[in-house]
């Protein structure tokens, strides 16, 4: 998987307006996602139809990503409905 993890700053502002046990959490799903992006937890997926995946930072809140063999861009990141809109 890839090692290196580009957060925009867009994302980066959204992220750390987030509560604080979420900005925590979304750290360690991210540790997990780089050492096991199968581990039950993340609950990650790709997107259909889309280069996009997302994965549970918590039951409420998501993150979405695309990947390369060198790197992860996070490029959302809020609640479920915010996120996928659904």
């Amino acid at each position: 998987m890839a090692t290196d993890i580009i957060i925009p700053e867009s994302v980066l502002k959204k992220l750390n307006a987030l509560p604080k046990e979420v900005r925590i959490k979304f750290w360690a799903q991210l540790e997990k996602l780089l050492r096991n992006p199968s581990h039950p937890s993340l609950r990650n997926k790709k997107l259909a139809g889309t280069e996009h995946w997302a994965f549970s930072v918590t039951m409420n809140y998501r993150a979405t990503y695309v990947r390369s063999s060198a790197s992860i861009v996070i490029t959302a990141i809020g609640t479920h409905k915010d996120v996928l809109g659904n």
